[in-house]
C-alpha cells in the first residue's frame, strides 16, 4: 500500500507530495472537491475556499483538514473532526512529477 509521508508544496487544489516509495507526486483534487462540494452543507464546500484548502496537513499517511467535519460521539455529543481522504484515492488521483531532461 502507498501512503503520503509529507507535503512538499500546496497550490490551489493541487498538493505536491512525497510518498512512502520515495516518489514525488502531484495530487490534483480540483475535480474531487468540485463534485463533492455541490451541496453547500458538504465539508468539501469548506475546502473549496483556496485559503482553507491551503491549510491542508499530512499525518504521515494521508492529507487532512482540521475541524472540517462534525460527528456524533458515542456519548451523543457533536464534536469537530478532521476531513481526510483515503490514501488509496489520493494515489489514484496522483501524477508523477516529470523531470526536465537537459
Amino acid at each position: 500500500m502507498k501512503w503520503i509521508e509529507k507535503i512538499l508544496d500546496v497550490k490551489p487544489y493541487v498538493v505536491k507530495t512525497m510518498w512512502n516509495d520515495g516518489v514525488i507526486r502531484w495530487v490534483d483534487l480540483d475535480d474531487l472537491i468540485s463534485s463533492k462540494s455541490l451541496n453547500p452543507e458538504s465539508s468539501y464546500s469548506k475546502i473549496k475556499n483556496i485559503e482553507v484548502f491551503c491549510s491542508v496537513k499530512c499525518d504521515g499517511t494521508s492529507l487532512y483538514w482540521e475541524n472540517m467535519i462534525k460527528f456524533k460521539d458515542e456519548d451523543g455529543t457533536f464534536k469537530d473532526g478532521n476531513l481526510d481522504i483515503a490514501p488509496e484515492l489520493l494515489y489514484e488521483l496522483a501524477s508523477l512529477e516529470l523531470k526536465q531532461v537537459v
